[in-house]
């Protein structure tokens, strides 16, 4: 035991020190403070105007621009035209200063015609608003002119008023948990990934540079592998939780209330809730044994740290194939695709996390595939500790499967 604790003390301190722990933990606060705090600042320029629009209403329908802020946008000055004015400002809208667009109202024929010139239709983000906008003021206008009471003049103005009545009020909604779920199973994969990785890399260059032949006279090959496993798994659950820690601390500075604005969108991160934090911490801490005992155990194959790559990629591309797994599984929690991959344990843990984020799963539908999760996981770190004691002692020579048959048999 003496001997694990010292290997599994080393392994920590030995990725706490490593530049791929500081960078990574930089690298990923850094672009969620980027995604916090970008979208504020880009808002606080947005509330000046942009430029300015001219209304020219031939109709009468448009007695002012005074209500075109709050009802088209309020990125823009709107300003009512006269005729004579219009040549000069198409001059000013070509030389492209201030002015971005000319609004033009009138009848042709008994139809009311609306059109709208500018440079580029780049520059008119607003035109389904002015439309919507202008086709009310010219119903209201027509109304006025047919003489109608007040009470038959809110009859035909009224808007029509839906209603949501919903059968499972409160259960979730794709619309409102898709990016969260995304952007944290990415997360999940990606640290389950790295760390996996390390572990390989770690145990082929301890192989290449001999250092294993001295180790492995003074400690078990068992300890040596739990210990190292054990090591990097701690520094990654320490990075997970300043990672999830600094993401906290910065929603809250920012004063977001846990909703972080992603390309306009809103993304709250406050809907995954805190039994859904432990499941992901648990789903973390399975995936990351799983995943690390097999790439461990690959580690041990190679002779030389350059051919690392090469035996890890069968494992990468599962880790990838879950991934892709759980996105298609948050379209459609309860599908077949969902359901079969849930049971996976290769794809389980992000799966898993993709249903319980974007669903209302029952207990036996989180604890079976919790339980095969673990039970494999077992089984996946009894095969790799036979795997490992044999593959770290082999050089020269490629570790077949007949080989390593007869190899642990003989254990």
């Amino acid at each position: 035991m003496r001997n694990f604790g010292l290997v599994f003390a080393y392994s920590f301190k030995e990725r706490l020190r490593s530049k791929a722990f500081t960078y990574l933990t930089l690298i990923m606060i850094v672009v969620v403070a980027a995604l916090v705090l970008v979208p504020k600042l880009t808002q606080n320029d947005g509330d000046s105007a942009k430029g300015e629009i001219d209304v020219l209403d031939r109709t009468g329908a448009i007695p002012n621009a005074d209500n075109f802020k709050e009802n088209v946008s309020a990125s823009y000055d709107w300003r009512m035209i006269t005729e004579n004015e219009r040549a000069s400002e198409l001059k000013r809208l070509a030389e492209k200063e201030a002015l971005l667009g000319i609004v033009q109202i009138e009848n042709q024929g008994s139809q009311p015609v609306l059109s709208l010139t500018v440079n580029k239709a780049d520059d008119a983000p607003y035109i389904r608003e002015l439309n919507s906008y202008v086709q009310n003021q010219y119903t209201i206008f027509q109304i006025h002119q047919l003489g109608l009471g007040q009470e038959q003049q809110k009859q035909l103005t009224s808007a029509v008023q839906m209603q949501i009545q919903e059968m499972e009020a409160g259960s979730k909604s794709l619309t409102s948990t898709y990016w969260p779920v995304y952007m944290v199973t990415f997360m999940l994969y990606l640290l389950i990934y790295m760390f996996g990785s390390n572990v390989a890399v770690s145990v082929s260059v301890e192989k290449g540079s001999r250092v294993k032949e001295i180790l492995i006279t003074k400690v078990k090959p068992v300890q040596l592998l739990f210990g190292k496993v054990f090591g990097v798994g701690l520094a990654g659950i320490l990075q997970f939780a300043i990672i999830v820690g600094a993401v906290y601390l910065i929603l809250t500075v920012s004063g977001t209330g846990g909703v972080l604005e992603l390309f306009g969108m809103p993304v709250d991160f406050s809907i995954l809730g805190g039994t859904t934090i432990m499941l992901l911490t648990l789903f973390f801490i399975l995936g990351y044994f799983f995943f690390a005992a097999l790439f461990a155990a690959t580690g041990s194959m190679v002779s030389r740290s350059e051919e690392i790559n090469q035996v890890t990629l069968p494992i990468s591309i599962l880790l990838m194939a879950g991934l892709i797994v759980a996105m298609l599984a948050m379209l459609n929690p309860d599908g077949t695709l969902a359901v079969v991959g849930s049971y996976i344990p290769f794809f389980t843990p992000f799966v898993m996390f993709a249903r319980i984020g974007a669903s209302d799963l029952t207990a036996l539908e989180i604890v079976i595939p919790t339980l095969i999760l673990f039970v494999s996981t077992l089984a996946a770190c009894w095969l790799s500790a036979k795997i490992y004691q044999v593959g770290v002692l082999l050089y020269g020579q490629k570790l077949n499967p007949k080989l390593l048959y007869k190899a642990i048999k003989a254990l």
